[in-house]
């Protein structure tokens, strides 16, 4: 009688002791590059609304927020080596092997861009179009199945420009500008965001949009055993947060709505 009690008592234990949550009080990494206002400076009031939306769930299960910039590519190397735990503003295609949440934070259409005193009546329909515009894109992003490939085929000719680093964006913009390009292409908040930054709100405008429109996640490391929890998480807490008002709290401090 006494070693069943035993037993039963091992077996409600381990029962609650399965039941609490994953690594509970753990302090869970971010890094991504600057994708305002997806996510923004650290430690700020306006931080990003993604960063926001982890730091809210996070709070709620007892852990925090260590968020960090970094490159794009840096980041996803970082985080695919078990470095850190997650990025923010993740399609699917950008790192498959990476564990994903099953609700996405939110979805981004891409539009190309020209600058407003370039005459030319150009305007995207479709990758034939691109003819021989000089585009400039971000290292290591990508933004739909044909333009990937597009991109890929001809990275090392005149065709299409990286830019790369911590101001890949405003290197693009820049470089525009300055006649250097013909096109670029962004995610139209971050543009915006990004040309009011910089003083150029006038400077530029929206030549077409990308066909196909991508989801964005939180991703998480490949490497790490808490990554499956974690998304599982994050997928919930996006759910509560929309049954609850909170998410509609955060988008509109960033002028956004819900997708």
């Amino acid at each position: 009688m006494k070693i069943i009690t035993i037993i039963s008592y091992c077996l409600l234990s381990l029962t609650l002791l399965l039941q609490m949550p994953l690594g509970y009080s753990e302090t869970i990494s971010i890094l991504s590059d600057k994708w305002y206002p997806i996510n923004g400076e650290p430690n700020s009031s306006h931080p990003g609304y993604m960063i926001e939306i982890a730091e809210t769930i996070l709070n709620k299960q007892g852990h925090k927020l260590d968020y960090r910039l970094a490159p794009w590519k840096r980041s996803l190397a970082e985080v695919r080596q078990g470095h850190a735990n997650c990025v923010v503003g993740a399609y699917k295609s950008d790192a498959p092997d990476f564990i994903y949440p099953k609700n996405s934070w939110g979805k981004a259409e891409f539009n190309f861009y020209m600058a407003s005193d370039n005459p030319s009546s150009w305007t995207y329909k479709g990758i034939d179009s691109l003819g021989s515009m000089n585009l400039g894109v971000i290292s290591g992003y990508t933004y739909s199945s044909d333009l990937d490939s597009y991109i890929a085929a001809n990275r090392n000719g005149s065709l299409v420009q990286l830019a790369s680093g911590e101001k890949a964006l405003e290197k693009n913009i820049r470089k525009l500008l300055a006649k250097r390009l013909d096109i670029i292409i962004s995610y139209q908040p971050v543009m915006a965001n990004k040309l009011v930054e910089l003083g150029m709100a006038g400077n530029i405008k929206r030549v077409g949009l990308l066909e196909n429109s991508q989801n964005m996640y939180i991703a998480c490391s490949p490497k790490k055993e808490s990554s499956k929890h974690y998304t599982q998480l994050f997928s919930d807490g996006i759910s509560e947060l929309r049954a609850s008002g909170e998410l509609k709290l955060i988008l509109d401090k960033y002028d956004l709505k819900d997708w």
